[in-house]
């Protein structure tokens, strides 16, 4: 007889069975994941075959649960009156401090904050000593206040907020009733308003037993008969703080995906949402298939960086993202790679994004899923590129952080491969763009290599070797000559010269000091001030005049 794992659950006092597994390892998966959800009060796990039954599982609500802990932040707003725990900068603060916490009691710091049952619930835990300990020091410290005396008042604050949830009036949201709702309450950022919403909510969604169940709440509110597109501006506005806050939480996340048969599979539907790719499939959660479809058509940008953040969390993650060989492995970071690519070329996500990228690709390159050898990803990341610019971009970013740091010979070698190849400043840059958007585009390479330490500085040649490509187009183009046309006005030409300098198009090098020398041959003229005011009608427009221009000589590194 073929063994198997029979999954037996209890909800009150009865027992029943729910499923049967050929593994013990999924059989006990499927009982946690069950738990967890709060679907069942305890789970067993009975192993049948041959000879007598024997219990290889057996856990109830109160042995699944590990104890919440008070998660880090840096800083905290200060809280003086009730009021202040409702901003969202609090809202931000209370969400990281919680997150465990929150996360097993399946609701968020404003449905907290706006539910009487939680706050006395919380305010009971041992956990929230810490919690109010943890914030008194940070807003202590900021005031220069006693800590003690932060702490009562923050407790004091979170019972008014308890009293305030009792006090407050709230509305009816009827069933696909969210956006009329929505549509006639008013302004969001009027505090009042925020207030009468959140607790009108919190009363329909705290209900739910788990995250996916909450999130079908929500979209049963918002109903499937008006395009997203087609919202208020208020709910578009909403849905995407909501989000945000609500994607907080891994099990959310977790619940939302449903059954993924790898970490290959939940970062490719996580990083598909975060651009408007997604396509949502029969089988998806109702959670999934809701938020797919207000990802594809809103903006969304608060939820969209906190799924990034998701993602390149799991990308530096150390487990496999297959259960594969590392044929398979290096298969799938090749799927992943192009989603991260913008149409302008560059990684989207910035410096974090590329070095999870990077980490990513060196485990799914490696046997030992090790970051020893990080030559094989970056050549193939680079090779995905193609083009060089877009290349050296990738590498710049990638050095800013700290596993690139450990990358640093891979950048020097490429370096000079780079410069071997462009001779002007347009096979960089596309010849048709304006002039301060060319010269923006070289001077951002130059300000990432100045703060990049490479061996031999080669950053500091590289950056050399960028400022001679643009005094040599300054130059050729008489860009500067134009500026300084000696049939224009002494008062125009010096201006031009001098906004130039100011206005960060170049760092500190020999193109800067060229223009700056152009502003001292002014200067140096006899009577320059008077020759540069002398269209001026009243005295009290020269000395405003000669007030700017000392602005301008300062902003322009020539006055001190």
């Amino acid at each position: 007889m073929a063994i198997q794992f029979v999954i037996q659950v209890k909800n009150g006092t009865r027992w029943s069975m729910y499923g049967s597994k050929d593994s013990e390892k999924e059989a006990v998966k499927q009982a946690r994941q069950l738990l967890k959800q709060q679907q069942v009060d305890e789970a067993k796990i009975i192993k049948k075959g041959d000879g007598a039954d024997i219990v290889v599982y057996d856990e109830n609500q109160n042995s699944v649960k590990k104890k919440a802990g008070v998660g880090y932040i840096e800083t905290s707003p200060v809280y003086k009156t009730v009021d202040d725990l409702f901003t969202p900068q609090s809202i931000e603060a209370l969400n990281k401090i919680l997150r465990e916490y929150c996360d097993q009691m399946v609701l968020s710091a404003t449905e907290l904050l706006h539910t009487t049952a939680a706050i006395e619930k919380f305010q009971d835990n041992n956990l929230s000593a810490s919690v109010f300990n943890r914030l008194a020091i940070l807003q202590a410290e900021q005031i220069k206040g006693n800590e003690i005396e932060q702490q009562n008042l923050i407790d004091d604050l979170f019972s008014a907020a308890k009293k305030k949830t009792m006090m407050g009036g709230f509305d009816d949201i009827s069933e696909k009733g969210l956006n009329d709702h929505l549509a006639q309450i008013g302004d969001l950022s009027t505090p009042d308003v925020r207030y009468r919403l959140n607790l009108s909510l919190s009363k329909i969604t705290t209900r739910a037993p788990a995250w996916e169940s909450k999130m079908s709440v929500l979209f049963d509110l918002l109903g499937e008969e008006i395009e997203p597109e087609d919202l208020h501006d208020n709910t578009k506005t909403f849905l995407d703080e909501l989000f945000a806050e609500w994607f907080m939480f891994p099990t959310l996340i977790q619940e939302m995906l449903g059954q993924q048969p790898d970490r290959y599979n939940a970062i490719d539907v996580l990083t598909k949402l975060c651009i408007a790719k997604y396509e949502a499939r029969k089988w998806d959660t109702p959670g999934l298939i809701g938020v797919a479809r207000l990802m594809c058509k809103l903006p969304m940008p608060k939820s969209r960086k906190r799924l990034a953040n998701r993602v390149e969390h799991m990308l530096r993650n150390r487990s496999a993202l297959t259960r594969g060989d590392i044929f398979e492995e290096k298969h799938a970071f090749k799927q992943l790679l192009p989603m991260f690519i913008s149409r302008t070329g560059t990684i989207l996500g910035g410096e974090g994004m590329a070095e999870a990228l990077t980490m990513c690709g060196t485990r799914s390159f490696s046997r030992d899923k090790n970051l020893d050898k990080p030559g094989e990803a970056i050549d193939y990341i680079l090779e995905t590129l193609d083009a060089p610019i877009l290349q050296l971009r990738y590498l710049l970013t990638l050095s800013k952080s700290q596993f690139g740091k450990d990358c640093a010979h891979i950048v020097c070698d490429f370096l000079p491969k780079f410069m071997d190849g462009p001779e002007h400043i347009h096979d960089i840059v596309h010849y048709k763009l304006p002039l301060k958007r060319k010269l923006k585009v070289i001077t951002d390479l130059q300000k990432a290599a100045i703060k990049i330490d490479l061996p031999k500085q080669m950053n500091l040649t590289f950056v050399e070797w960028l400022d001679n490509l643009i005094y040599n187009y300054l130059d050729e183009e008489h860009i500067i000559d134009k500026m300084d046309d000696p049939e224009d006005k002494l008062f125009n030409r010096a201006t031009s010269l001098l906004q130039f300098c100011a206005s960060g198009l170049l760092i500190e090098g020999k193109t800067l000091n060229w223009v700056r020398n152009r502003v001292q041959e002014h200067l140096r003229q006899p009577n320059f001030v008077e020759k540069f005011t002398e269209d001026v009608e009243t005295p009290k427009k020269k000395e405003l005049v000669i007030a700017q221009l000392h602005a301008m000589l300062k902003k322009a590194g020539l006055q001190q």
